[in-house]
C-alpha cells in the first residue's frame, strides 16, 4: 500500500507540473510566475518565476527516487491571447526499479527488467480571456527514450496508465482545455478536460475531468480541493474511477 501511494503521487504530481500564474498564484494557463515569486504544495512541486518569462518547477522530494525538472516559456503576451510552451523531463528507472519486486510492495512483477528510461514530455498552451473567465488549450505528446533490455507491464491504474503508458510504447499524443476564474471572494474555480491517445491498436483513449476550488487566504497561503474523474479503455477494459484531490499551497 505504501509503494501505492508513493508512485502515485510521484507520477502524477510531476506530471501535473504545467503550472502558471493566476494573479500571484498558479494555475494551469498559459501565464507564468513573476520573477522572483515561489511556491510550493505539500503534493505539489517547487515552482520558481525566473527572467525572461521563465519558470522552473521541480518536485524536491520525489527527485531522489523519480528525477524530474520542467521549464515553462511564455513567447507571446498582449490583451488577446498568452501563448508557452513547456518541456519536462523524467527519469523514471529508479521507481520502477523499487516497485519491481515480491510482496505488498510489488507493483510490477519481480522478474521485471527495467531498462534505463528517459522520459519527455512538451506541450503547448493558449490562454485567451473571455466573459470573466480564463480559457486554456493545451496540446502535447510524451515521449520516451529507453536504452538496454526492457520487459515490464503496464501500470493499470487509472490515472497512472495513461501517464506512464509512453515508457512502453515511445509516445502518447494528449490534448485538453482548462476553464479558470474567481467563484466568489477569495474562492477561485478550475475545470479541465484533458484526453489521452493510447498509440496501440489494442488500446484507444483515456480522459480525464478534473474540477478544483482554491481558498487563496493571501499570496502565502491557499488551499485547494477537488476531485477527478478518469475514464477510457484499459487492459482490463472500459472502466471509470473518481478521486478526491487536496493540498496546501505556500507562496513567498
Amino acid at each position: 500500500m505504501k509503494f501505492k501511494i508513493i508512485i502515485i503521487i510521484s507520477i502524477f504530481a510531476i506530471a501535473t507540473t504545467s503550472n502558471a500564474q493566476s494573479l500571484k498564484w498558479s494555475d494551469n494557463t498559459a501565464d507564468v510566475l513573476e520573477q522572483g515569486r515561489k511556491e510550493t504544495g505539500i503534493f505539489s512541486p517547487f515552482k520558481m518565476g525566473l527572467k525572461n518569462n521563465r519558470e522552473l518547477s521541480v518536485h524536491p522530494l520525489l527527485f531522489f527516487i523519480i528525477p524530474n525538472a520542467s521549464l515553462k516559456k511564455q513567447w507571446k503576451a498582449n490583451e488577446k491571447y498568452r501563448f508557452s510552451s513547456v518541456h519536462k523531463f523524467t527519469y523514471p528507472t529508479l521507481l520502477y526499479n523499487m516497485i519491481s519486486t515480491e510482496g505488498a510492495g510489488g507493483i510490477l512483477p519481480a522478474t521485471s527488467t527495467i531498462p534505463q528510461m528517459f522520459k519527455f514530455n512538451n506541450a503547448a498552451l493558449i490562454s485567451i480571456d473571455k466573459f470573466n473567465q480564463t480559457f486554456t488549450f493545451s496540446l502535447g505528446v510524451d515521449l520516451s527514450l529507453n536504452f538496454g533490455d526492457s520487459e515490464f507491464t503496464y501500470i493499470e491504474w487509472h490515472m497512472v496508465y495513461p501517464r506512464t503508458y509512453a515508457l512502453n510504447n515511445t509516445f502518447t499524443p494528449y490534448g485538453g482545455i482548462d476553464v479558470t476564474g474567481n467563484l466568489y471572494n477569495n474562492f477561485f474555480y478550475d475545470y479541465s478536460f484533458k484526453a489521452f491517445y493510447l498509440s496501440q491498436d489494442d488500446a484507444g483513449f483515456i480522459t480525464e475531468n478534473n474540477f478544483k476550488i482554491t481558498w487563496r487566504k493571501s499570496d502565502k497561503f491557499a488551499i485547494k480541493a477537488g476531485a477527478i474523474y478518469s475514464y477510457g479503455k484499459f487492459p482490463f477494459g472500459n472502466d471509470g474511477g473518481l478521486y478526491p484531490t487536496f493540498d496546501l499551497m505556500f507562496g513567498f
